[in-house]
């Protein structure tokens, strides 16, 4: 990861499936599927589309949480180690614990630069 770009991604969501299609759109080996759909949408768009960002190394970082609290404490530890994450997928109803809501209420207390 350069200084200057974060590709540090926190999916926060009960549902195992979930966080297993980021991984397939964002994770290793995305590189061909980012082509595929460039092609795509120059056919569709007359090639006026800008190319997909793709992180250094082809991937981006993508962690993992299953409650709202397990992903707040991931925040919490990203910052205090220097390695922010820049963005957070977050589900909206996780019970039995935090809703969605509630996590991103948490997480921007400890993070208000963390896009989610």
């Amino acid at each position: 990861m350069s200084p200057l770009r974060n590709y540090r991604v926190l999916v926060i969501d009960d549902n195992r499936a979930i966080h297993d299609d980021f991984r397939k759109i964002l994770g290793q080996g995305n590189t061909d599927a980012a082509a595929d759909l460039s092609s795509v949408e120059d056919a569709i768009f007359g090639g006026t589309t800008p190319a997909p960002v793709i992180a250094s190394g082809g991937t981006f970082e993508v962690d993992s949480s299953y409650q709202g609290q397990e992903g707040f404490a991931a925040v919490e530890k990203a910052r205090r180690d220097g390695r922010p994450y820049a963005v957070a997928f977050v589900d909206m109803r996780m019970p039995p614990g935090w809703d969605g809501l509630r996590t991103v209420r948490e997480i921007w207390r400890c993070d208000p630069d963390i896009n989610i």
